[in-house]
Parts: structure tokens; C-alpha cells; sequence
């Protein structure tokens, strides 16, 4: 079976090992690895896993190439996957890694082809499935949540509050928001700014702040947050993320937190379903997403302009931030209103 990093030894790579100065080998030497960080880590690894199933099922014939595969092989493949797995994303999984070898090995790309495109094409619209896209969360519904979990000292529902209006009103991914710590939390008289270390569309990693204002009114994110980061007894400054998982202290019959010991995806979207569920909103298709599709959706029915909106969610496209909007009735009818008739 090959792997993805034995695509240097041979090919047109053979030419480093090959090469007389010594000063051009060793910079030489170093483009296999400089190109493999051409992707994430996670990128890279699902690829390489990609495409170590490619080469299994080539295996599985006598005269299948994997490397320099066929058009026609490739597409083969491609109609095995959509009978054993139904996946788009593992059709896609598979051409990207396909494609990323050859180009790596400097090899015609297969999947290039009209018959590959084709078959691909053809395979997705077969496997298509509508979109289910969670509700976004509403300022009444967190209204609500404050109002019955967020007004007592409980660190244990103070916690889940925080993390839903936080969330809320940074348009946080999960990730981004089990991942701040003491140190990422700068608070003014005005606002907090929130250092977002790495997120899903910093592919430098270079970091990026989120700032949340002040408001009057008690679901203000900020106040929440301080008020938690108070009773929780954290430490502004300290290199420690602020959401962890807890302890039950039986004499005092109050909760602390842990030193350590990070919060799962599975843990908090059972916390917060629990919270929706006692508000009654148990019926509506709720997940940790709907945070930050609600605040996306509250802002750009607000008329928050796109720049700062875009920037504010760190989304890479156009694209990827309109598909959390849902637009309210309101603005739906104006575009017809509008059109002077």
C-alpha cells in the first residue's frame, strides 16, 4: 500500500537523490516536508487515509494502477464508494486525495477528466440530501435561559449560561469557545475582547479578537462573564481554559472546577438541550450551531453591515456567512416591496 509521503522516493524525486552540490540537496531535502505542510494536519492526515483506501481497493485487481491511476479506474472507484457508503463527503474525500497524489508525484491528474467529473457529478446529485440546518437561538429563548438558570450563584448553570450568551454574541464556533482561556480575556469599561488563539478559517494560525459590547440589559454577555470568571474563582492572566468540567462539593452543596479537564462537544450539547428542554423549546432542532446562527441571523436582520459581520464571524467566504443566515419575514417582504410596483 503506498502512503502519500512514499510519493517522494520516487518519480521526479529521485532527482534530490541524485543531486551533486551538497549545499542544493540539502535545500532540496526539505521540499517533501515544506510541501506536506502545505495542508493542516487534519487535512493532511484525512488525505493520506484517503488515499491509503485508494490503493487498498486497487489491490484488490490485477492490472489497477493506483500511481498513475486511469480516468476510468478512478471512476470505478468512485461508483464503489456510492454503493457501500451513500457518503458525498467520502466521494470528495477520495478525489481530493487522488488528485493531491499525482500532483505531488507530477503525474497527469485523473480526476480531471470529463468522465471522472461526470461520475462525481452524477454520484452527488444520486446521494443528495436536503441541508438540516439547526434553528438559530433567539434573543427571547436567551432571555429566558437567564431569567431561570442564569440569576442564581450555581456555577453549574452559570457556566452553560455564560457559554450560550458568549457564544451567542461572538458568533463562537464550539471549538473557539471550550478553547478560551484566562490569558485570551481582556475586559474594558465598554467591552471584553476575546483572543480566538485558532479557529476553523485561520489556516496561519495567526489568531484573531472578538469583541463583545456592553449592554444594558441582563442577558449582556459581558457582565455574565464576569460574574462567572468571579465566582468560579478564576484568575485573569492565567494560561487555563475558563470553561472545565466540575466537581460536586457535598458539605458546602456548591460546585467548583477543576483544575483541569476540558469540556467535550458531547458534554455541552447535552447541557444545553437540557436548559432548552426545561424552557420548553424541546421541540424546535436545537444544537451548540444554533448559537451562532442565531447571532448571525439577529445581526444581519439588524442591518449590521457586511464587512464588520463577515469579520466578526471569521468566515473565509460570502458564501459560508450567508448560509447562517435566516432571514425574518420582514426583510423577505422587502425585497418585493421595493421594487416599485
Amino acid at each position: 500500500i503506498i502512503r502519500l509521503t512514499d510519493l517522494f522516493q520516487n518519480g521526479r524525486w529521485k532527482k534530490i537523490h541524485r543531486e551533486d552540490d551538497v549545499r542544493l540537496k540539502e535545500l532540496a531535502s526539505q521540499i517533501p516536508d515544506t510541501i506536506l505542510h502545505s495542508k493542516s494536519a487534519n487535512t493532511f492526515k484525512n488525505y493520506n487515509y484517503a488515499f491509503k483506501l485508494w490503493c487498498k481497493w486497487c489491490a484488490q485487481f490485477r492490472e489497477v494502477n493506483s500511481m498513475p491511476a486511469s480516468d476510468y479506474h478512478v471512476s470505478l472507484y468512485i461508483i464503489s464508494i456510492m454503493q457501500s457508503s451513500g457518503s458525498v463527503s467520502k466521494i470528495n474525500q477520495a478525489i481530493y486525495a487522488i488528485t493531491w497524489a499525482h500532483q505531488i508525484a507530477g503525474e497527469d491528474n485523473p480526476c480531471e477528466t470529463f468522465m471522472v467529473k461526470s461520475v462525481v457529478e452524477g454520484a452527488k446529485r444520486q446521494l443528495s440530501k436536503p441541508v438540516d440546518k439547526k434553528d438559530p437561538v433567539t434573543p427571547e429563548m436567551l432571555l429566558h435561559l437567564v431569567k431561570r438558570f442564569g440569576l442564581s450563584s450555581n456555577l453549574y448553570d452559570k457556566r452553560i449560561v455564560t457559554m450560550c450568551l458568549v457564544g451567542y454574541a461572538g458568533f463562537l464556533r464550539f471549538s473557539e469557545i471550550v478553547n478560551i482561556k484566562a490569558c485570551d480575556l481582556n475586559f474594558s469599561d465598554e467591552y471584553v475582547s476575546i483572543f480566538i488563539e485558532k479557529s476553523k478559517t485561520d489556516k496561519y494560525r495567526e489568531g484573531r479578537w472578538v469583541i463583545i459590547a456592553k449592554s444594558d440589559q441582563i442577558t449582556c454577555p459581558v457582565n455574565m462573564l464576569k460574574t462567572y470568571i468571579s465566582l468560579a474563582n478564576i484568575c485573569l492572566g492565567d494560561d487555563i481554559f475558563i470553561f472545565r468540567q466540575m466537581n460536586f462539593c457535598k458539605s458546602t452543596h456548591t460546585y467548583k472546577l477543576r483544575s483541569s479537564g476540558q469540556l467535550s462537544y458531547t458534554r455541552v450539547r447535552e447541557l444545553f438541550l437540557e436548559k432548552m428542554s426545561l424552557l420548553g423549546y424541546d421541540g424546535l432542532n436545537l444544537g451548540l450551531h444554533s448559537l451562532r446562527s442565531g447571532g448571525a441571523t439577529a445581526a444581519a436582520n439588524a442591518g449590521v453591515p457586511d464587512r464588520l459581520f463577515k469579520k466578526h464571524g471569521r468566515w473565509a467566504s460570502d458564501k459560508a456567512k450567508d448560509g447562517y443566515v435566516r432571514e425574518n419575514l420582514h426583510s423577505l417582504m422587502s425585497v418585493s416591496q421595493n421594487l416599485g410596483i
